[in-house]
């Protein structure tokens, strides 16, 4: 005798099914709530004054406010607010400036901005994890480090690195002085001093130095062909003098390409190094005592690109519209523009501008006229910057109606900078340990390649935090961008 099948496995099923339908749901309201709630406070924020301005910027940096759930990305020149979350992930790094204190978070690190509870409305920072450098301005009060519950205060004109992780805190000051403060009791670190305590508040006696120069992750600037000398120079902590230092610079952060070692070093060494950025350690026989980095920017002056060198514009009615444009150079933050009608005197132009990384004037009457373009980097660079070769156009009138008429000299190949090496358009050039080196096309745009490289075009991004890229419309044929 057949039997009849149990409805029992349907009605098991249907049950789950309205189980999982009302989690998701749930899930998708609650996240529509904490939206809504961030959104709220994104508005209850315009009234509040910022604790400070984001400077650089590298890769993956994110900030949290106060009573958030949710993290965001920040940008060069946001702002940031007491009781913010600000971290840097692997690889990357930010630099904030707190009432003209520069705070450098090095890459895995996490610091929170807070008032000092003493009602004066000093900041705080409390580094949580990982390690910062933190130079104070000549016309700062300084501010104040909260590491694991140790308070250091830095006094104007202070450049100092700090440490805070498992193993500890640790404070090493390059200029300047410090307050320690423990417990009530403060002690002064000056300049070549280090102070480092393990988790348990207990002062640790290791083998160690202070690197007095250059300061932690220095910004330089190179406006000459040949390589940018930059000193070295260290206070030996528990080390003799006879025991010898070595110096090791990579364009590696892993150090799997060693550019330049030097051995048998006392206190003081240099190195002649080119554009980029450098990644520099001292090993005590196979010992890692410190490590850092610095940036060097080509700050010579750049390609000029467009108008043309000895174009022609001619037109009939209204004065044509002229876009400038240069060859951009890497961590600039914008440009300076000077337009003159006379080559030999720049000292008051006709137009003086700054700029993202272009221009574009319609009101420019008749004649011959001359223009050159600095870059400018951010205040954290040191050194000289170069104007750009003075480029020249002409703006005539003419009865022609035909007119806007353009006329540009042979070669047209001239309008171009010269790419950084001789490969052909679309040429892939590996890079090694740095991903791929990529020659523009005509037609190429940072999603197409995007896609070319990674599969999908939303990962343009990639590409332009690794240029520099501020405009991602503009770019042209013959540029070289590294693919990471």
């Amino acid at each position: 005798m057949s039997q009849k099948p149990s409805s029992y496995p349907s009605s098991k099923l249907r049950l789950i099914d309205v189980v999982v339908t009302g989690f998701f749901i749930f899930t998708a309201v609650l996240g529509l709530y904490l939206f809504q709630q961030d959104l709220l406070r994104t508005f209850d924020m315009r009234d509040v004054e910022p604790a400070g301005t984001i400077v650089i910027r590298n890769n993956v940096v994110q900030r949290r406010h106060a009573d958030r759930v949710l993290w965001d990305r920040i940008f060069v020149d946001s702002y940031v607010y007491p009781g913010d979350l600000i971290r840097a992930g692997d690889q990357s790094y930010a630099t904030v400036d707190i009432s003209s204190n520069e705070i450098s978070l090095n890459e895995n690190t996490i610091i929170r901005i807070q008032y000092v509870m003493d009602g004066s409305g000093t900041f705080q920072v409390e580094l949580q994890e990982g390690n910062v450098s933190v130079t104070s301005g000549v016309d700062s009060t300084g501010i104040f480090l909260n590491l694991m519950g140790t308070q250091v205060h830095t006094a104007s004109g202070t450049v100092l690195n700090a440490t805070a992780g498992d193993e500890g805190i640790s404070v090493e000051v390059s200029e300047g002085t410090a307050e320690f403060i423990q417990e009530g009791k403060a002690r002064e670190i000056s300049e070549g001093m280090m102070i480092a305590m393990d988790t348990q508040g207990v002062e640790r006696i290791i083998p160690a130095i202070v690197v007095t120069r250059p300061s932690p992750n220095a910004r330089f600037l190179k406006n000459q062909s040949e390589g940018l000398v930059i000193n070295f120079a260290w206070n030996r902590i528990n080390l003799n003098s006879d025991e010898k230092l070595r110096l090791q610079i990579s364009d590696d952060p892993h150090f799997n390409r060693i550019t330049l070692s030097l051995d048998d070093l006392d206190n003081y060494a240099q190195a002649a190094l080119d554009a980029g950025q450098w990644y520099w350690r001292f090993l005590y026989e196979d010992t890692i005592l410190r490590s850092g980095w610095l940036t060097i920017a080509d700050s010579s002056g750049p390609t000029l690109v467009s108008p043309v060198n000895n174009s022609v514009f001619r037109y009939s009615n209204t004065p044509p519209q002229i876009r400038f444009q240069w060859e951009e150079k890497q961590n600039a933050s914008r440009y300076f523009v000077e337009i003159s009608d006379n080559p030999q005197n720049f000292a008051n132009p006709y137009v003086r501008q700054t700029t993202a990384n272009s221009l574009i004037l319609s009101d420019l009457k008749e004649g011959t006229w001359y223009w050159r373009v600095r870059p400018v980097f951010p205040a954290l660079f040191t050194g000289e910057v170069s104007y750009s070769s003075i480029g020249s156009f002409k703006i005539e009138k003419t009865a022609d109606t035909s007119a806007p008429v353009i006329e540009v000299p042979e070669p047209v190949i001239a309008i171009r900078p010269e790419p950084v090496n001789t490969a052909r358009p679309g040429a892939v050039i590996p890079l090694s340990g740095r991903g791929q080196q990529y020659t523009v096309t005509p037609g190429d745009t940072l999603g197409r390649i995007a896609r070319q490289f990674y599969g999908d075009s939303l990962q343009w991004t990639r590409i332009a935090e690794a240029n520099n890229i501020r405009n991602p419309d503009l770019i042209y044929p013959g540029q070289t961008f590294i693919i990471p």
